[in-house]
């Protein structure tokens, strides 16, 4: 990200010249050797307002810039935290050997919401009470929401690290990630080229669920998805140990393709019955919070022959991205998590471009901005290149990236692999 444009503030601002994997490696191993809790410091301004400074070698070395982050590292979402957290320490690593923030370097005070709404309201809450000015919030829907209405228009800023947020115009609450609205969107779209318009739903009781079917049900009122009907839509408990009664229900009514949404476990418990009942070569889809890689990989026996997930660049090879200031990212994305131990395909993205936007409103406005400030700046973003497409925010869209930003990718044992064009418009080989 450059400090004097956001249209080049991804590109320049934070990254520079990209940097080699030996580089990378080094600067990784140094941050996943800290503790979850990274920092004792309490407030979003350095510590204190000495100039800024870097070493010869580019490290920063000025005092500390406190970004507080807030993950389901244990619970119900810890497959998305632990893999925020991993991603977070290696991406801070990275920005302070490449100067900080103008001289300043990332420190993580990072703290485990345990998957709980009241827990993250606890430790949001006193943080809050010590004036911070930003967090990042995550890593849950549910969860998300809870802390969300604990701001004020004086702040602080809040980044939810979830899609299934969908934050108020102009509210001081920003959302990460493409919309549960446009990957449903993208995943219909396909469906219709593929004459797949008789669909049932199973989704889960949960936020992610109640997301999904709402989102379901408004993207069908749409014009262009009149075709469609929608034959039977089942509900689950995330804990229950099976759900054969509901799938039984939509074995009978006989669907061309099914429309999976849940998160985590649940998924899993959803694809076993699906196998059970003898129900695999149902084309299927689910939310893009099921792609971890290895995750699907545990799975591999169950998953329905055709599983399709819509999902932005970082998910697809790179070779399948076009040229452009968004492969550039997902390159050096791609280097920094794979350095860490993670695979590119995978949640480690949630958290990615939420920080290096912060980084860049703090680059331009300087460290110790406020709340509104940082607030004024994120909803100025145009043509801003980040790992999951070109941001472009306002008042009324606190997220940035449209359903042109996704691909439907389908797991192939190994990997997603992009079947789609860009909006889920079908590839030549799709």
């Amino acid at each position: 990200m450059k400090p004097t444009s956001n249209a080049g503030m991804l590109r320049a601002g934070i990254w520079g010249k990209a940097a080699t994997i030996g580089i990378v490696a080094a600067t990784v191993l140094a941050a996943c050797g800290s503790s979850s809790s990274a920092s004792s410091s309490t407030s979003s301004k350095t510590t204190s307002k000495s100039s800024s400074g870097s070493s010869a070698s580019g490290a920063a070395s000025g005092s500390p810039v406190v970004f507080h982050v807030l993950l389901s590292e244990t619970g119900a979402g810890a497959f998305l935290g632990s893999r925020g957290a991993t991603s977070l320490k290696a991406q801070a690593a990275y920005i302070n050997s490449q100067g900080g923030i103008n001289g300043h370097p990332i420190k993580l005070d990072m703290k485990d919401n345990e998957s709980n709404p009241s827990t993250n309201v606890s430790l949001a809450t006193g943080w809050i009470s010590q004036g911070v000015h930003f967090i990042l919030n995550g890593s849950l829907a549910g969860v998300d929401s809870a802390v969300d209405a604990l701001a004020t228009p004086n702040g602080p800023f809040i980044y939810d690290l979830s899609p299934g947020v969908h934050p108020k115009p102009g509210s001081m609450v920003f959302s990460s990630d493409i919309s549960t609205k446009s990957l449903i969107t993208a995943d219909l779209t396909y469906f219709k080229s593929k004459g797949y318009t008789k669909i049932a739903a199973l989704t889960s009781t949960d936020g992610s669920g109640v997301d999904g079917l709402t989102q379901l049900k408004t993207v069908l009122a749409e014009p262009q998805f009149s075709s469609f009907k929608l034959l039977t839509s089942q509900t689950f408990d995330p804990t229950a140990v099976s759900v054969t009664t509901q799938l039984s229900v939509i074995k009978s009514a006989n669907p061309q393709a099914l429309v999976v949404w849940t998160t985590g476990a649940p998924f899993g418990t959803v694809v076993k019955g699906m196998a059970s009942l003898g129900m695999s070569n149902l084309p299927t889809t689910t939310t893009a919070g099921n792609d971890p890689y290895a995750e699907l990989h545990s799975l591999s026996q169950y998953l329905p022959k055709n599983l399709y997930i819509a999902c932005g660049p970082q998910n697809i090879p790179l070779s399948q991205l076009p040229s452009g200031p968004v492969k550039s990212q997902d390159q050096i994305f791609s280097k920094v998590i794979t350095a860490a131990g993670g695979h590119p395909s995978d949640a480690y993205g949630l958290t990615w471009d939420p920080m290096q936007l912060l980084v860049g409103a703090l680059k331009k406005l300087g460290v110790n901005a406020s709340a509104k400030q940082i607030l004024d700046y994120m909803q100025g973003l145009h043509n801003v290149a980040g790992i999951d497409g070109m941001y472009n925010t306002s008042v009324s869209n606190h997220r940035g990236l449209a359903t042109s930003d996704l691909y439907v990718a389908t797991w192939n044992g190994n990997s997603l692999t992009a079947v789609s064009g860009p909006g889920g418009v079908p590839a030549s080989n799709g």
